[in-house]
């Protein structure tokens, strides 16, 4: 049976699964999604809308990836187009929250390149995990 790893991509940090959920298909593993999904919002939906399961297989292949807007229960009194609105709008939020996720990454790279190539000590370490 298939290893399925939900990682969350919240908005300032990424929190790895790393265990993983074995489930029969892709199906059973996006089911399983928006119920992790619906429960990490309970209550605080306004906050978490742009947060992301990004779902990937025992490989660390990407498998498909839930924003959370898109489950969100509490706009389905909405009209499809103001949801969709709505469903954009966190999405491009995600996609920030991603591109500056990098962008410190790759400071961080920089950092310890030039410390070096300057001869000094330099560590860096983001969620435990240390940075080139």
């Amino acid at each position: 049976m298939p290893k399925y790893f939900f990682n969350l991509a919240a908005r300032d940090e990424v929190v790895f699964d790393r265990q993983g959920v074995d489930f029969p298909d892709e199906r059973s593993a996006r089911e399983h999604a928006e119920v992790v999904a619906r429960e990490l919002m309970a209550r605080r939906e306004p906050q978490t809308r742009a947060w992301r399961l990004d779902v990937c297989d025992s490989n660390g292949l990407p498998c498909f990836d839930l924003l959370f807007a898109r489950v969100d229960d509490t706009l389905g009194h909405l009209k499809p187009q103001l949801r969709s609105s709505i469903e954009g709008y966190c999405a491009s939020s995600a996609s920030l929250s991603e591109a500056i996720r990098g962008i410190r990454l790759t400071l961080l790279d920089v950092r310890a390149t030039i410390a070096r190539a300057e001869g000094a000590l330099h560590l860096a370490a983001v969620n435990g995990v240390a940075v080139r």
